[in-house]
């Protein structure tokens, strides 16, 4: 996919299917939140680790996901972050599976980023915000 923002493969492995098969269908959100995204902000240098320290957290308050095909043991899906919209303290990432040219699944995550100690909502870190939104415009140019 020529326009996403960012993508990671992944295998698929036993323990990732159902007994029909085929790839039980969180795994597909699964594979979204824990995989791609930190593969993501790893790339860019940004450390979930230091926010962490900083009573920094992001959590998820919405997942959307629509299932367009199935995959099977062995089977190679390519995530894809395909946009990602920033707001005051909430990141939406939008994202898409493929295996080879079919699409999989497609669907969004919103994450707030909360105060670790009172789990209230709080802006978005500058230096997390800046990286993204530098790297959007890069990737979109």
């Amino acid at each position: 996919m020529e326009n996403s923002l960012f993508s990671v493969p992944v295998k698929v492995r036993y323990y990732d299917t159902d007994l029909s098969r085929a790839v039980y269908f969180t795994n597909y959100i699964k594979w979204f939140d824990s995989i791609a995204l930190p593969d993501f902000t790893e790339a860019l240098g940004i450390d979930w680790r230091a926010f962490i320290e900083e009573d920094v957290d992001a959590v998820v308050a919405h997942v959307a996901f629509d299932y367009k095909a199935q995959c099977f043991l062995d089977d190679v899906v390519h995530i894809h972050i395909t946009d990602i919209e920033l707001g005051r303290s909430s990141m939406t990432i939008y994202g898409a599976l493929f295996k080879e040219e079919t699409l999989i699944a497609e669907g969004k995550y919103v994450y707030v980023f909360v105060d670790f100690t009172t789990r209230k909502s709080q802006p978005i870190p500058k230096n997390f915000k800046s990286k993204i939104e530098a790297y959007i415009r890069k990737k979109k140019c």
